[in-house]
């Protein structure tokens, strides 16, 4: 149905293309709500990231159908709250050879000092990948629209290549860290569901950007 997670076996007939290639009709994307099941992710107040990220990528899934768009297919890791291996995430996304990888997330720190301070909107990328149409172009596609829909703070681009997804994803990969958790104002923001939409338009728009 082309909106629950695929093993890479099911998913390997799939076409797909890298951005910008407008030759081919249809393209497929991934999109990933970090963490899951066991795997909370940060948590802060009882408020806990797998939640956050999943909330967004329902928001963005509902958002998407509602447009559409006959062009973009999206394949979903999770839609639950399921514990998907990072292998099953990346390998989805390298057997559909998607043109697209979007992993959701929220930062937060350790520090009770920067704690007080950090915020804002980030997003990692692939330093290792030099091609055309690459991870950090669409990383900064990403920062530049997540931060006009959600008014946050620009806090930049990271180079991601240690972390496992990133690091092994044949399709430019994104991860964006949509705020910080530890940060408590923007907590609250986070754990709304307005705030949310306004994350699954900023996903919305990049992707649209991504493909233009």
């Amino acid at each position: 149905d082309g909106h629950r997670l695929l093993l890479p076996a099911e998913a390997a007939g799939a076409p797909g293309h890298r951005i910008g290639d407008h030759v081919h009709r249809f393209e497929h994307l991934e999109g990933d709500a970090g963490h899951g099941g066991v795997k909370s992710g940060a948590e802060r107040e009882g408020i806990m990231e797998k939640d956050i990220n999943l909330a967004i990528v329902k928001a963005f899934q509902k958002l998407f159908d509602q447009q559409k768009d006959s062009k973009i297919g999206v394949f979903y890791t999770r839609l639950e709250d399921e514990d998907i291996s990072l292998e099953q995430r990346v390998g989805l996304a390298n057997a559909l050879k998607a043109a697209l990888f979007l992993s959701v997330h929220c930062n937060s720190t350790a520090s009770s000092t920067a704690a007080a301070v950090l915020n804002g909107t980030q997003v990692l990328y692939d330093e290792a990948d030099r091609s055309e149409h690459s991870s950090k172009q669409l990383a900064e596609i990403c920062l530049r629209e997540m931060c006009s829909e959600l008014s946050s703070k620009d806090m930049g681009l990271l180079r991601g290549d240690e972390i496992y997804i990133i690091r092994n994803s044949k399709a430019p990969v994104a991860l964006i860290e949509t705020g910080f958790m530890t940060y408590h104002t923007e907590l609250e923001k986070l754990n709304s569901g307005d705030y949310q939409k306004k994350g699954a338009q900023g996903i919305y728009n990049s992707i649209k950007r991504a493909f233009e």
